[in-house]
């Protein structure tokens, strides 16, 4: 049981406590995934897995969001993102700073993307820098690994299953990385521009378009990354995302981030997709429906897993 707990760990962890050589090779190239070509490191499937529910020709209500969703190739645990699902960035866009933002840019440390210094790394000038300054995990200053929350957009562009929960009055969006729970509230409230205490998921308003539910955030704590390699945000950050069911299976997903503290202009985000996955093809080895508990705990993520494998990767050996 415990070997089991441990590799569940592992896999949530995405793969984060391999070398940084590895884990540049998992990065797909800025678009690789929107363009359908294959990811650096090979082994991404050119079509669905089969976890995930295949007929989009079937019929569906657009305000229907219910079930369980993923951007990951294998459905959930382990896998990358899914062939037309978007990459673990942001956006392919090159983000403008301001100086305040370039600095705190500067000061973040990513374990994921092309290792600094690398010949692989300076072979793709046409990337930004931040795809291309991957440090080993033991070096880095990532919060999320050290069980801090990853906060609103770099949750939803983990490639982990989300579940849509509907509410009369609320969506709340649980999330298979780390076990979190958020709150779009639909109850007409109006969005909270200046919140005396920030959040690290913000305070998230939601309303409806015709087809597309469109949702407002603010209040999001400072700490927290935009994306995996280390885009920073202040607390001034509003985050607008547009949903749309665009066929049975299929959700997309576009984000406007506006922040004057650190960036020059509005940044958008590349389309991400999710795809609907029955609750029948979410389950443990023991056959248990649903999401699996993917918590970020201490005592297994800190004390276990960065000593065992995050550390050594680094170059650092505890005795």
């Amino acid at each position: 049981m415990r070997n089991r707990l441990i590799i569940l760990l592992f896999i949530g962890a995405g793969g984060l406590a391999i070398s940084t050589v590895t884990v540049a090779q998992r990065g797909a190239a800025p678009g690789a995934a929107q363009r359908g070509a294959a990811p650096r490191g090979g082994g991404q499937r050119q079509t669905l897995n089969p976890i995930f529910e295949q007929a989009t020709n079937k019929p569906f209500q657009p305000h229907d969001f219910a079930g369980i969703w993923s951007r990951n190739s294998e459905g959930f645990g382990g896998g990358g993102t899914c062939f037309d699902c978007g990459d673990r960035g942001f956006s392919d866009d090159w983000p403008s700073f301001t100086p305040e933002g370039q600095k705190r840019f500067d000061a973040n440390k990513p374990s994921y993307g092309r290792a600094l210094g690398s010949a692989d790394a300076n072979a793709h000038p046409d990337e930004h820098i931040g795809r291309r300054r991957a440090v080993p995990p033991a070096n880095d200053t990532d919060p999320a690994s050290h069980c801090n929350p990853e906060g609103l957009t770099r949750a939803l562009i983990y490639p982990d299953p989300i579940e849509f929960i509907e509410l009369p009055d609320r969506i709340l969006q649980h999330f298979q990385w780390r076990y979190y729970i958020r709150t779009i509230w639909l109850d007409g409230r109006p969005p909270l521009k200046d919140p005396d205490q920030l959040r690290w998921w913000g305070y998230s308003t939601g309303h409806w378009e015709g087809d597309t539910l469109v949702v407002e955030s603010d209040g999001v704590d400072p700490r927290t990354w935009v994306d995996h390699f280390g885009n920073p945000h202040s607390d001034e950050m509003h985050v607008q995302e547009r949903y749309k069911r665009v066929n049975y299976n299929t959700i997309e997903l576009s984000m406007t981030l506006t922040d004057p503290k650190t960036y020059t202009k509005p940044w958008v985000s590349q389309t991400k997709r999710f795809h609907l996955i029955p609750k029948e093809n979410v389950k443990t080895v023991d056959g248990w429906k649903g999401l699996i508990e993917d918590f970020c705990a201490p005592a297994d993520e800190v004390d276990q897993f960065n000593q065992r494998v995050r550390d050594p990767a680094g170059g650092v050996i505890h005795k």
